[in-house]
């Protein structure tokens, strides 16, 4: 049959193809073959390309980490690394996970904390790696030995990562909430170790759905059980390390008068869409110094902007509140500021004007023992310096035999080294804080289990109901002190009997003398 006459009458409404239509087209194809050819490989390789380096909003693969503002968010088992400096640790933790898994007498805790630094980070990724390190010698003991009482439910560890300044709490809050009823249920979170707005909203969020909440470090008066029910914390709070600084000041009656430096973040926060004024720690302290040491401050606040919030704080951060401080001569300075700006500070001070005028600068922090000041006597002394800060732990003087040592810190300490982990990341103070609250949180856990028939998985409901009674014969036997938990309205959250070390440098027969500081 003739070309022109294909589908000749097939269809009564295709009209007719013009005489030699089908010829023109095979000769138009003839023609153009190797540029109809070539345009499609360019496409196809084009295409891969673009594939190829376009952005992509994933995490190595993961399903459960997603990528906002150029920072893995989300929750993972340790099979992702974060950092560098992470990835032996976490593999680590993945391992344990993978051995505890689906046993049927399994829970889940997860620790919430940023994973992720940038230059206006509250933490570096130092601190994140010594934090892990603690919560993985936690989660190997309370799986392994009889740390945490009885030996089931195992514990599974899930690393939550909400970003570096915390913004993507809401995201990662509610993935964890979604995780309770899981085949290896979520019963706690741990963590949270920045007294931040946005550690205030995510915890306010998990409490509406009952999971209970252990801070490893954030130590903000707000953040208490009777605002959050649910949320206790293994540190002391401001008001505690206050109150230590307050006992240690008794044995000075020649610090007789006091400026108070702030950082400014700590002001309301007016845009819950950022982290200005969003710091509750700086914010509780300055309270908190104004309150039990009001009497000694003669001279007006000076207030500077750190480098923990969103935007990198100015150079000459201290210049103008040194010339004030020589100005005015006190005896003491008290720093309501976070530890990641304190080095400046101290350097400005180093070079102050009036260097033949004594200064004592009070603080506190659970993390100033990473400053290593201990190693700076012979400068502080040179320039007139002392630094007195209370804090959570005292690795170093523990390691020693030190007054007021806890009696379970040898035991931790002795599995920490065996777990290949270098003992001066302890110095810092969050692989012992952090530690302890994987610790509280799964002595809570098993304690629940013990109430259900059959030792039956608790679910987080369970556990929360039980936080409060880590008393008495069920007293959790942390790295930095035998903790206790009961019912005292707002202060529930709070650990009783916890010794809050006031370290000074260079020391002298004061603080020498004096007794630990235990709260009460």
């Amino acid at each position: 049959m003739p070309d022109d006459h294909v589908f000749h009458d097939a269809d009564p409404f295709v009209p007719p193809r013009p005489p030699g239509f089908w010829r023109r087209v095979r000769g138009w194809l003839r023609r153009h073959l190797r540029a109809v050819a070539l345009v499609s490989v360019i496409v196809i390789v084009a295409g891969s390309a673009a594939w190829y380096f376009w952005p992509r909003n994933d995490c190595g693969g993961s399903a459960s980490l997603q990528k906002i503002d150029g920072e893995c968010v989300g929750v993972t088992d340790g099979s992702y690394s974060f950092e560098n400096s992470l990835t032996e640790v976490e593999n680590k933790i993945a391992a344990e996970n993978a051995a505890v898994a689906g046993s049927g007498h399994t829970v889940t805790i997860a620790l919430l904390d940023p994973l992720t630094v940038n230059p206006t980070s509250a933490v570096t990724a130092e601190q994140i790696q010594y934090e892990l390190e603690g919560a993985y010698t936690a989660q190997y003991r309370i799986n392994h030995t009889g740390a945490a009482g009885d030996q089931r439910p195992l514990v599974k560890l899930m690393l939550a990562n909400w970003g570096s300044h915390e913004l993507q709490w809401q995201t990662v809050v509610e993935q964890l909430e979604g995780m309770v009823n899981d085949p290896d249920p979520l019963v706690a979170v741990t963590g949270l170790r920045l007294s931040t707005v946005q550690t205030e909203q995510a915890a306010k969020h998990l409490a509406q759905h009952d999971i209970p909440m252990v801070s490893a470090i954030a130590t903000a008066d707000q953040l208490n059980y009777g605002a959050i029910r649910g949320f206790v914390r293994a540190s002391p709070s401001n008001s505690d390390y206050v109150a230590a600084l307050n006992a240690y000041l008794s044995h000075r009656p020649d610090l007789d008068s006091a400026i108070m430096v702030y950082d400014a973040n700590s002001d309301v926060n007016r845009d819950p869409g950022t982290t200005s004024g969003a710091d509750l720690f700086t914010r509780s302290l300055r309270d908190d110094f104004i309150a039990e040491l009001g009497s000694l401050i003669k001279f007006p606040a000076q207030n500077y902007v750190g480098i923990s919030g969103p935007t990198p704080a100015p150079p000459d951060l201290f210049t103008n509140i040194t010339a004030n401080i020589c100005a005015v001569r006190p005896k003491v300075v008290l720093f309501a500021g976070r530890v990641v700006d304190f080095p400046s500070f101290l350097e400005s001070l180093r070079t102050r004007v009036c260097p033949d005028t004594p200064l004592t600068v009070v603080a506190s922090g659970a993390d100033f023992g990473g400053l290593e000041l201990r190693s700076k006597e012979a400068q502080l002394r040179e320039k007139n310096l002392s630094i007195v800060f209370a804090t959570e732990t005292d690795a170093q003087g523990w390691e020693n035999g030190a007054a007021g040592t806890p009696p379970f810190f040898k035991e931790f300490f002795d599995q920490f080294r065996q777990l290949g982990f270098d003992q001066k990341h302890l110095d810092e103070g969050a692989a012992i804080s952090t530690h302890d609250a994987l610790l509280i949180a799964a002595k809570a856990a098993r304690l629940s289990s013990r109430a259900r028939p059959d030792h039956a998985v608790p679910s987080n409901s369970d556990v929360l109901n039980q936080m409060l009674n880590l008393n008495s014969l069920d007293e959790v036997p942390g790295a930095a002190g035998q903790l206790s938990f009961s019912f005292r309205a707002e202060n529930s959250g709070n650990p009783s009997n916890k010794p809050i070390p006031v370290i000074e440098v260079p020391s002298t027969a004061a603080v020498q003398t004096a007794e630990v500081y235990h709260t009460k």
